[in-house]
């Protein structure tokens, strides 16, 4: 009992309600979790937030680099709900300044700026798939913009005098591309300070992060304590493998999950994964529980759990929370009877024929496929045809009338009814 064992010989008045409510709630948010720093300061936070029913404010920043989140991406978000549930206030951070920088993390280059307009754009798209995990009346949406519109020369001075050159440099992606002699530019360096001034301005208790950005969030801890205030606990959370099975899970390999995925291309991305990513998929990015968990992996361990089985139970926990229950179990029945049964899902996506369109246009207008390019590499791959008819190979191929009815397969997942 880690609440009971940091109360062990120090003075206090919690009551056994308080002590019991926050060993409950540490044993929910430390599960699934890869590091507290420091967990004692953990502790206090949660006896002081429950005794003076004071709800703790938990952070995490969004970077609007992008406008896709996938699986990976909403682990602390899931965190934050986690949180949120207990009463606790989430603080979701627009990082519409440090998007123009350009996270560093694991980059040997810098990002191209963006402007405040694609910011902007992109947050609105990020925030709407966030949603879906979070529980909005309990978020603050919070933008950089609010307090460093205003920031003077003097103040990043000041700023800049609360840390060293050696110290940032330690930063591991830093040293990394200093030592391989790739260019790092003065303002790349700014970032992590930055991101730790974001929790000087919104009063952060806790702030999430994957566990590459440790450094990031160590430095919120130092600048709230140059002016004075609690400093933060860093929660870190994995960094989760892609469907691949070998690298981290990225839009640009190819190998995600999407929030925006359609259900029935969710489940059947679960399926794909190898039998050796299921503990982990389970661990980090399902809806289980403790019990759950420990049910679950015990099961696939001693063999009474056979792995096909336990794929689709995990499956139908993802596609569920995105999706609701019902749509979890729904899309399990359809894979099933697809894969079984080799028949069309019930519900597909219909796309209007009109006169003169190609297959290309067809299946980018549809975004059943994201671009032409993506559309010339499935077309090699035979990955597209007419369900019980030929495969299509001619990127340029008119659908004209005849075609209306037809179903378009592609992959083995993404279903078009021509209408």
């Amino acid at each position: 009992m880690k609440v009971k064992k940091y109360l062990e010989n120090k003075d206090h008045n919690y009551s056994e309600a308080t002590i019991s409510d926050a060993q409950k709630q540490f044993e929910k948010l430390s599960f699934k979790i890869s590091e507290i720093t420091p967990e004692d300061e953990f502790i206090k936070m949660l006896l002081h937030s429950i005794d003076s029913k004071t709800p703790l404010r938990v952070k995490c920043g969004i970077d609007p680099t992008g406008t896709d989140v996938h699986l990976g991406h909403t682990i602390p978000y899931r965190k934050m709900r986690e949180f949120q549930e207990f009463g606790h206030t989430g603080v979701v951070v627009i990082g519409d300044y440090t998007a123009q920088i350009g996270d560093p993390t694991g980059k040997v280059e810098s990002r191209p700026a963006l402007t405040s307009e694609q910011t902007k754009k992109n947050a609105e798209k990020y925030l709407e798939q966030v949603s879906k995990v979070l529980i909005m009346d309990k978020t603050e949406i919070r933008h950089q913009s609010e307090w460093f519109n205003n920031v003077t020369l003097l103040d990043v001075m000041n700023w800049a005098n609360q840390t060293t050159v050696a110290k940032l440099v330690s930063h591991d992606t830093f040293r990394k591309r200093l030592d391989e002699g790739h260019s790092l530019g003065l303002h790349e360096l700014f970032y992590p300070v930055l991101q730790g001034i974001d929790s000087v301005f919104i009063n952060a208790d806790v702030e999430l992060g994957g566990s590459d950005q440790k450094f990031n969030v160590l430095m919120g801890r130092d600048y709230q304590k140059w002016k004075e205030k609690r400093p933060q606990v860093a929660m870190l959370l994995p960094i989760i493998h892609g469907t691949c099975g070998t690298q981290k899970m990225s839009k640009s390999l190819n190998n995600y999950i999407g929030v925006l995925d359609e259900p029935f291309d969710q489940f059947g991305k679960v399926m794909s994964i190898p039998d050796k990513l299921m503990i982990e998929y389970a661990q980090f990015a399902s809806s289980f529980n403790l019990d759950e968990f420990n049910s679950f992996s015990n099961s696939l361990e001693d063999g009474s759990l056979h792995p096909n089985e336990a794929k689709k139970r995990l499956a139908s926990n993802i596609v569920a929370v995105f999706h609701g229950e019902e749509i979890g179990q729904k899309m399990r029945v359809q894979f099933e009877e697809v894969f079984k049964k080799k028949n069309i899902p019930d519900e597909i996506p219909e796309f209007s024929l009109s006169p003169g369109v190609n297959i290309t246009s067809v299946l980018v207008e549809s975004k059943l496929l994201s671009s032409n390019s993506e559309v010339r590499r499935m077309l090699k791959q035979n990955a597209v045809g007419i369900v019980d008819e030929d495969k299509i190979t001619d990127m340029n191929l008119v659908l004209d009338d005849s075609y209306k009815g037809k179903v378009i397969k592609v992959g083995k997942r993404k279903f078009l009814k021509l209408v």
